[in-house]
C-alpha cells in the first residue's frame, strides 16, 4: 500500500467510551495508541477526527490534542488534503527504526546494568522466569506483554528518562510488527535465550555485556524482519 492510499478506520467496540477517572484528551490519546499498537487501527488507515468526536460525545478539541500527541510519538501522520492517517512503514523504514533500538537499548542496558537495585535484579530475574513459563504453555499474549515489561523495565532502570521516552516513541512506531515476531517459529524460544543473557549481564552489573547483549538480541531481531513482511504479505 502506497503512502497516499489511505482507507478509513471503522469504529471499533474496543475503543469505547473514554473513562471518567481520565481527562478525555488524555483518554482519547490512550485508547487510540493501544488501538494503533495492537492492529486494531492497521497502517495506512484514515483516523477520521469528527467520527470519533461524534462517537465519543466529546468537542473535537480533545481528539485534536491526542492526536498531535500521537503524531509526536510518530504514531499518526497529517497528510495534506486526507487529514490524519496511521504511517504505513517500509521495510527500510522499520530496518532504521530497528538499528535506532539497536543503539539506544544497547546504552540503556549499560546504564541499566551500572545503576540496577537490588529489587529490580529480583524483578527481571522473575520475568525471565515468567517468560520461560509462557513459552512452555504456548501462551504468546503473555509472553508479548512480559517481554514488554523486561524491555521497559531496564529502559527506566537506566535513569536518562529522555532515552527512556525516545526509546518508547521507537518500539511504538514498530509495536506491530514485534506482535508479528513472536508469532514467527522459533522466535520466542530464541528471545527467552537472548534475554536470559541479557539479564544475566545485568544482574551481574557487567555493563558492557548487558549492552553487546541487548544489541545481539534487537539485531537477532532485525534480521528476522524480511521474514516478518514476507509472512504478513508486505
Amino acid at each position: 500500500m502506497r503512502s497516499d492510499d489511505v482507507i478509513d478506520a471503522p469504529l471499533n467496540p474496543i475503543l469505547g467510551t473514554p473513562p471518567v477517572r481520565e481527562s478525555v484528551s488524555a483518554a482519547a490519546h490512550r485508547q487510540l495508541r493501544e488501538a494503533i499498537l495492537r492492529g486494531q487501527i492497521a497502517m495506512g488507515a484514515r483516523i477520521n477526527e469528527l467520527e470519533l468526536a461524534t462517537a465519543w460525545k466529546v468537542s473535537r478539541t480533545p481528539i485534536r490534542d491526542a492526536l498531535r500527541r500521537l503524531e509526536a510519538e510518530g504514531l499518526v501522520q497529517a497528510v495534506p488534503g486526507r487529514g490524519v492517517v496511521v504511517p504505513t512503514l517500509s521495510p527500510a523504514d522499520v530496518d532504521e527504526l530497528y538499528e535506532l533500538r539497536e543503539i539506544l537499548e544497547g546504552r540503556a542496558a549499560r546504564q541499566a546494568a551500572e545503576r540496577a537495585t537490588a529489587e529490580f535484579q529480583a524483578q527481571i530475574n522473575y520475568l525471565i522466569k515468567a517468560f520461560g513459563a509462557a513459552l512452555k504453555q504456548g501462551d504468546v499474549d503473555q509472553m508479548i506483554a512480559i517481554d514488554l515489561d523486561l524491555h521497559s523495565g531496564i529502559a527506566a532502570m537506566a535513569g536518562n528518562r529522555r532515552l527512556e521516552r525516545t526509546i518508547d516513541a521507537v518500539r511504538g512506531q514498530v509495536h506491530q510488527f514485534r506482535l508479528r515476531s513472536f508469532r514467527m517459529k522459533g522466535r520466542a524460544a530464541k528471545s527467552l535465550r537472548e534475554m536470559a543473557k541479557l539479564v544475566a549481564a545485568v544482574r551481574a552489573r557487567d555493563a558492557a555485556r548487558a549492552e553487546r547483549s541487548m544489541q545481539e538480541h534487537i539485531a537477532s531481531l532485525r534480521a528476522d524482519l524480511p521474514e516478518v513482511f514476507q509472512a504478513s504479505g508486505g
